[in-house]
């Protein structure tokens, strides 16, 4: 049996995380789990890496840091970058 799909997000700020793991598990993906940058491979554990989601609160050196080490891990990884809406020039 082959091991189980996860879907990754690893974001700097846990409400963001938690609001981006409850819109991609409304579109019915396998298992999400929200990790941080420093421990997504011992939170994986045994299940398939089906897809990393990184929020833009990740700093940038950490960015670069789990890019590189998924790249090791799995090059054939999908890793998607989630950018916060910008909201705009203000009116009053």
């Amino acid at each position: 049996m082959s091991p189980e799909p996860v879907i990754l997000v690893i974001d700097g700020g846990e409400a963001r995380a938690q609001d981006l793991k409850a819109s991609i598990e409304f579109m019915d993906a396998p298992r999400v789990s929200v990790v941080g940058p420093n421990d997504w491979r011992a939170r994986l554990g045994n299940r398939r890496l089906a897809a990393i989601f990184v929020g833009d609160d990740l700093d940038q050196d950490a960015l670069d840091r789990v890019i590189r080490e998924v790249g090791e891990f799995d090059p054939n990884t999908p890793i998607v970058r989630v950018r916060g809406r910008d909201p705009g020039p203000t009116t009053d």
